[in-house]
C-alpha cells in the first residue's frame, strides 16, 4: 500500500495478539523480553517512495523499584524498546504504535526532501506543524469515535464445563455484539495483580453453580472497569447453543444439588461517570503543565513532554486513568527509570509528579 503522508500504523488502534510462555515455543530469544508477554505485529507499508516492511513486537512487564510496567520490545532487527513503558500494556502498545508510526514518517519526509527542493525553512515547519495538529485532531476524533462505538453494553457470565475443570468468565460486548474485552473471574491473576474481591468466589465454582458470589464478583470487577448495571436490569438466564447444551445435560447427574443451573447469564449494563469523565479527559483538552525553574519541557505528543538540557533527558508522562490519572517522571539521560510519580488529574497532578521527582516549580 502507498500513502503520501500519514502511516497506516496509525489506524492500528487494536492489534491482534498472541501469547508467549516459557513452554509454548512462541516466545522470543532472549532475557530482554520477559518471562511471558504478548507478540503483536504491525503491517508494512510505503511512503513517498520508501518501503518499510511488517515488524513483530513484543509487550512484556518489568519490575522496577517495586512497580510493575508493560513495555514494548522490537522482535529481530534492533531489538529495540518502542515507546515509553506504562501501567498497563494496551498504554504501552499504543505508546510504541505511536513512536513506530512517528519514525516512518519522519524517515520517509527526510527521503521526500532529499528528492526535491526545501521551501524556506520557517514556511516548511510551519505547514509541517500546521499539518502535524490537523493530523493528530483528526486521528483523536477518530479514535473517540472508535470508544463510542466499541463501547461495551452487555456484560455475560460464561460458565466453563464444570467436570472438564470449571471456572467463569466475564464477556462484555457492544452494541453490535462483537465480543471486545474479557477476563478470567474464578483465577488468581498473576502475583501482585488484584483480581478478586476480598476472594469470596474462588475454588467455589468447579462444580458449575453460577453463585450469588460469582454475581458479585461480576458486578465487582464491572465498576472496576467503570461500568454498572443499566437502571432496573439484573443478571438473566439465557440460552446457550444446542451442542453445548447437551454437553451440559451430560453432566447434569454428576453435579451436586442445585448446581445444575444455567451456564449463560447477561445483564445490559451503562458506564459510570467516573468512565465518562475519563474519556472527556482522555480526548479533551491536553493538561496544563506548571513551569518549572530552569526547565523548558516540550509537547512531545498527546500525553508526552520532554525537556532536554545539555546534560539530562527528562519526560513527564501523563496516563488517563478512571478516578485519578497517574503522572511519571522519567530521567531518559542514560538508563530510562522513574523519578517521581503522583496521582491527580490537571495541573495538580503533573505539579505533583514533578515536584516528586526534586524539580523546583517556577
Amino acid at each position: 500500500m502507498t500513502t503520501t503522508a500519514r502511516s497506516i500504523v496509525r489506524e492500528t488502534v487494536r492489534p491482534f495478539y498472541t501469547r508467549y510462555t516459557p513452554t509454548n515455543g512462541k516466545r522470543p530469544e532472549g532475557a530482554e523480553y520477559g518471562v511471558d508477554g504478548w507478540l503483536f505485529a504491525l503491517p508494512g507499508e510505503t511512503i513517498n517512495g520508501r518501503r518499510f516492511p511488517q515488524r513483530t513486537y513484543a509487550a512484556f512487564e518489568v519490575s522496577e523499584h517495586g512497580m510493575l510496567f508493560w513495555m514494548v520490545r522490537e522482535v529481530g532487527g534492533e531489538r529495540r524498546q518502542r515507546g515509553s513503558r506504562s501501567t498497563s500494556r494496551k498504554g504501552a502498545v499504543a505508546l510504541a504504535v505511536n513512536a513506530v508510526a512517528t519514525e516512518r514518517e519522519r524517515v520517509a519526509g527526510n527521503a521526500r526532501r532529499d528528492h526535491a527542493e526545501a521551501p524556506p525553512i520557517a514556511t516548511e515547519q510551519a505547514a509541517e506543524q500546521s499539518q502535524v495538529r490537523s493530523a493528530e485532531a483528526e486521528k483523536l476524533a477518530r479514535t473517540r469515535k472508535s470508544e463510542e462505538t466499541a463501547r461495551p453494553v452487555t456484560a455475560e457470565i460464561r460458565l466453563a464445563y464444570p467436570l472438564a475443570g470449571g471456572g467463569a468468565s466475564l464477556r462484555l460486548y457492544d452494541a453490535r455484539g462483537n465480543e471486545v474485552d474479557r477476563e478470567p473471574l474464578t483465577e488468581r491473576g498473576a502475583a501482585g495483580r488484584e483480581n478478586n474481591p476480598e476472594g469470596i468466589y474462588l475454588g467455589s465454582l468447579t462444580s458449575g453453580a453460577m453463585t450469588a458470589g460469582l454475581l458479585r464478583a461480576a458486578g465487582w470487577h464491572l465498576m472496576k472497569d467503570g461500568f454498572n448495571y443499566a437502571p432496573g436490569e439484573q443478571w438473566t438466564a439465557r440460552p446457550v447453543r444446542e451442542s453445548d447444551a447437551e454437553q451440559w445435560a451430560a453432566w447434569a447427574p454428576m453435579l451436586p444439588d442445585g448446581h445444575a443451573a444455567t451456564p449463560l447469564a447477561r445483564v445490559a449494563i451503562v458506564p459510570t461517570r467516573a468512565h465518562l469523565d475519563l474519556i472527556e479527559r482522555r480526548f479533551g483538552p491536553m493538561p496544563e503543565i506548571p513551569a518549572v525553574a530552569g526547565l523548558e519541557f516540550k509537547q512531545m505528543g498527546r500525553g508526552r513532554w520532554r525537556s532536554t538540557t545539555p546534560t539530562r533527558v527528562l519526560d513527564l508522562v501523563w496516563t488517563p486513568q478512571l478516578g485519578e490519572d497517574r503522572w511519571y517522571v522519567w530521567d531518559e539521560t542514560n538508563r530510562p527509570h522513574i523519578i517521581g510519580t503522583a496521582h491527580g488529574n490537571g495541573a495538580s497532578g503533573a505539579a505533583d509528579a514533578l515536584t516528586a521527582a526534586g524539580l523546583s516549580l517556577a
